[in-house]
């Protein structure tokens, strides 16, 4: 039998809110003359990472429940397997993005200007800088000490079209799609899915598993064939892959 999740009323207005945030962010984008079709694609890859979500914690919950057909979302028990085997990676607000605008959210395949007072945001560009500083400012405290950067996102990995990303991508293995070789839907520190395929010689990367963290230097992003995105790790490059 198969695993029939019932959302709680918190569930449900959860989602409501998300989806009216979504309109929102669309209208001023719209107003503001800004690249909709981006924030769309932003907004889809949201939608389908909440999906893939979903998906997994009725694979945990079926996995660690064997038999039982329902279950409620939003209970302690969901919580406690969200948290173990579906949160993705945590982020320390202390690190700049070397990546990713904090004024406009763009992503650049070059590492961005930090702010040269206390080494946090990085910009694009001036304009985003001055634009930002009204509501930095309050946060902005001098400091000696060189940035320290986060780890890379899907998106920012994606944006070297199949190049090279400087950095380490680090994700968690939240779903098990696997069947001739393993296959995971892994998790970025901003929420964002996309699959891991083993290519190796043994089809497998040593110790891998649902709630296992995937660190990998120096990544390339992949499209499969049906359509699918994310990493294809080869034997040549688990040498700069960490799974813990």
């Amino acid at each position: 039998e198969h695993m029939r999740p019932r959302p709680s009323e918190e569930v449900f207005e959860q989602n409501r809110q998300y989806k009216m945030e979504y309109e929102e962010k669309l209208r001023r984008f719209a107003e503001a003359g800004e690249d909709v079709e981006s924030a769309i694609k932003k907004a889809i890859d949201r939608e389908t990472s909440d999906e893939i979500e979903f998906e997994a914690m009725m694979q945990n919950m079926a996995r660690l429940n064997p038999g039982q057909t329902e279950f409620e979302l939003g209970g302690t028990e969901t919580q406690e397997i969200y948290d173990e085997f579906v949160k993705g990676p945590q982020t320390k607000d202390s690190r700049a993005d070397a990546y990713t605008c904090s004024y406009c959210g763009k992503t650049s395949t070059k590492a961005l200007q930090a702010c040269s007072r206390c080494k946090k945001p990085s910009y694009c560009n001036a304009e985003c800088q001055r634009a930002a500083w009204p509501a930095h400012k309050k946060d902005c405290i001098a400091t000696d000490k060189e940035p320290s950067f986060q780890k890379l996102t899907w998106e920012q990995v994606e944006a070297h079209q199949g190049a090279t990303a400087k950095g380490t991508l680090e994700v968690k293995a939240i779903k098990d799609e696997s069947m001739m070789r393993q296959v995971f839907q892994c998790k970025d520190r901003v929420g964002i899915c996309r699959r891991i395929a083993a290519y190796t010689s043994s089809r497998q990367i040593p110790g891998l598993k649902v709630g296992a963290t995937i660190k990998w230097k120096n990544p390339r992003f992949h499209f499969f064939m049906d359509g699918s995105s994310g990493a294809r790790i080869e034997e040549d490059d688990l040498k700069d892959v960490v799974v813990t």
